[in-house]
């Protein structure tokens, strides 16, 4: 059942963080587990895609791995590590559990697997459970093989945004540019309403409607039509992106005029 699940997901074109937050939930509900997280690999640290059993402010965290012994082991083997109830290791997910929020995790049983695409280390798959025996060995065997499932969706995401940015680029004339001038941003704030606007970006980024952005911060303008042209399907680009652009241009003039358009009557 479990992999029909993860397979089904395999075959639609899904945004990223929708997929990540649907493989989060039903490993969680098969493994009837307290937490789970997904945290990619970037450089030194560890950044949070999908949680689920963790505080939302956890996508904000970054987890320097030489800072937490636990993740550094995970990552350090290829077979899923468990830490037994008794582990002396610090646990990076202390104060961070939805359920008992700013509390130390009490005793409890904690696995988690290296996760590779392509033969380089993608980030890592961790799972928490308030009940000490809740990883056997069946369990960490049937984590062990559903890993595979999870490096396929991350290679399968990987090329859907690059299929998108390549058809971006093609649809406009232009050449990509070069990975070390690539400047990367990133939103990080946790609120409901941030949370809602940002996972009505996904849908509009993957889906061939034209996108109209409206706000008072040009700052925030920017921002949020970068992210829908980093993931931005091909039709119809050019109204994807005159739209957003026209409006920041209309915003700017208004902002720097002097005098109102209207005057009191």
């Amino acid at each position: 059942m479990l992999d029909a699940v993860l397979f089904a997901d395999l075959v639609t074109e899904l945004p990223a963080a929708v997929r990540w937050q649907r493989l989060v939930n039903t490993l969680r509900s098969h493994f009837a587990c307290g937490a789970v997280a997904l945290l990619q690999l970037q450089q030194s640290q560890l950044k949070p895609v999908a949680v689920q059993g963790l505080l939302r402010e956890t996508l904000g965290r970054r987890f320097v791995i030489a800072q937490h012994p636990r993740l550094a082991a995970i990552l350090a083997s290829r077979q899923p590590v468990r830490f037994s109830p008794g582990s002396a290791l610090p646990d990076p997910y202390d104060g961070l559990l939805s359920e008992q929020p700013g509390e130390a995790v009490p005793v409890h049983d904690c696995v988690g697997v290296a996760l590779y695409v392509e033969g380089r280390c993608w980030g890592a798959l961790t799972l928490d459970a308030m009940s000490p025996a809740c990883f056997d060995d069946t369990a960490i065997l049937q984590l062990q093989q559903l890993s595979l499932l999870v490096e396929a969706a991350i290679r399968i995401t990987e090329l859907e945004q690059a299929n998108r940015a390549l058809r971006l680029r093609e649809g406009m004339g232009i050449a990509a540019p070069p990975a070390e001038t690539t400047q990367q941003y990133e939103i990080i704030g946790q609120s409901p309403a941030l949370q809602r606007i940002l996972q009505e970006l996904d849908v509009v980024a993957s889906s061939d409607l034209p996108v109209l952005l409206l706000g008072e911060w040009l700052a925030s303008l920017m921002m949020l039509g970068s992210i829908i042209l980093i993931s931005l399907s091909a039709a119809p680009l050019f109204l994807k992106l005159l739209l957003p652009l026209f409006l920041v241009g209309v915003a700017c003039w208004l902002w720097q005029r002097p005098e109102p358009l209207a005057s009191k009557g």
